[in-house]
């Protein structure tokens, strides 16, 4: 009976040894399960892990410097998240709860690479700011050319860049939208200078006026003059001979002299959408809703 009651207060001691270290456990397990999404995720493998890390950090310090979180994502094919790329990055900023505070803001770029897409949205009152209908341009100007060089390192650094030069204008209450070059065009409509439409139409005037005015004028000169180079002064003949035309009696030979050639030359338009690169070109499209603004568009 002894022994029984030994064993028993034995069983009772271990249980109330390791119960704590039990719930112990299961609370650190529950305060890990939700990942940290970090700042740079580079799901398509465009970067080297010692340029991720490096951005990583930027993008750390630079959102807790402005409290307002950077984010650069890239993905195969953004269809497997969504049928739109924009409603792709803005349902990931809130499936994950992005941005900082309670406020939550933030800023996100998403590239695709199955079709070269790409998209930046801001959200909260920092965010939605400066990727605002006009600043937005000035953040994509810093990394479009890169990127459709295929420089992804240089174009994501380029983009926690400015978006660094834009959130400390803002904080300093400096104007945003300063050297964003906006063009009114003929319908009423604003364009940024790489994607007005009319932009490259008012540019090449001069050279269309030098091909089909300046150009056919210069021909037709050169024609005169070599034709005046081919006449010859009228003198009186004063013998039989000199009327004849010099080896004119050779009648089974004949010979064709041209004077000249008319050349006709037609200008090839381009599309004044398209900017050269990696890529394809176009501009972007802006979007603003949801809590969200920003831009889509190729690269």
């Amino acid at each position: 009976m002894k022994k029984r009651l030994f064993s028993l207060v034995l069983i009772l001691l271990l249980l109330a040894a390791l119960l704590p270290a039990a719930f112990a456990e299961q609370s650190a397990a529950e305060e890990t399960e939700a990942p940290v999404f970090p700042y740079v995720l580079d799901q398509a493998g465009l970067l080297s892990d010692s340029q991720r890390q490096t951005l990583e950090e930027k993008a750390a310090a630079l959102s807790e410097q402005h409290q307002c979180s950077l984010y650069v994502v890239t993905v195969e094919d953004y269809t497997q998240y969504n049928y739109n790329i924009v409603t792709a990055t803005q349902g990931i900023f809130n499936y994950y709860h992005l941005g900082w505070g309670d406020g939550q803001d933030g800023v996100i770029l998403l590239l695709s690479m199955k079709e070269r897409d790409f998209d930046l949205d801001g959200h909260g009152s920092k965010g939605e700011t400066i990727c605002g209908y006009e600043s937005r341009w000035l953040i994509e100007d810093e990394f479009l050319d890169n990127f459709r060089n295929n420089d992804w390192y240089g174009g994501f650094k380029d983009y926690l860049d400015v978006c660094d030069k834009q959130l400390t204008k803002l904080e300093n209450g400096e104007d945003i939208t300063a050297g964003a070059d906006i063009i009114t065009g003929p319908d009423g409509l604003d364009y940024h200078s790489y994607n007005n439409p009319y932009a490259s139409t008012e540019r090449s005037i001069l050279p269309r006026l030098l091909v089909v005015i300046f150009v056919p004028l210069v021909v037709a000169l050169i024609v005169c003059m070599s034709l005046k180079g081919q006449m010859k002064t009228a003198r009186e003949a004063t013998g039989a001979d000199e009327y004849l035309v010099p080896q004119s009696m050779k009648l089974n030979v004949q010979e064709d002299r041209f004077t000249h050639r008319t050349r006709t030359q037609t200008l090839i338009e381009t599309d004044s959408n398209h900017r050269s690169g990696g890529g394809g070109g176009g501009g972007s499209s802006f979007h603003s809703g949801g809590g969200f603004s920003g831009s889509s568009g190729k690269f």
